[in-house]
């Protein structure tokens, strides 16, 4: 498959893909997750970061502020609070939901962390928190 052919089967433009394999510039989050959508696989398999392949998508797939907003509930802690725990400024939360954008994959690994599941469950990828 060419790179323009696997980009376009993937959704997402040939210059993403030009740029990643040539000069290993890092897709936007939501090219990540149409190429990992595409390849069945973790964000972080495709980073490099894992060895572990295994991927099951969600029967339902929710997206990242769902996933958010009940894993706050369940934390018992609101937005406010979260951005005060976090690397983030305290109004980014409420940015990336009025924009409907998705906080940076740095951002991502740090509430993945901090509620202790992985970036794929909080995106709303798969339904296995880890």
């Amino acid at each position: 498959m060419t790179k323009k052919e696997f980009a376009r089967a993937a959704g997402i433009s040939q210059e993403v893909i030009i740029r990643a394999t040539v000069y290993g510039i890092v897709p936007s989050v939501k090219s990540l997750i149409k190429l990992c959508d595409f390849l069945q696989c973790p964000i972080f398999y495709l980073m490099g970061e894992t060895e572990d392949r295994d991927f099951i998508p969600a029967q339902s797939p929710v997206t990242f502020f769902d996933r958010l907003k009940a894993l706050t509930e369940e934390r018992g802690i609101k937005y406010s609070a979260l951005s005060h725990v976090m690397s983030f400024a305290p109004n980014s939360v409420y940015e990336w939901i009025r924009t409907n954008s998705l906080p940076s994959l740095d951002y991502l690994r740090e509430l993945a962390d901090y509620f202790d599941v992985s970036v794929d469950y909080l995106l709303g990828r798969t339904d296995y928190r880890k």
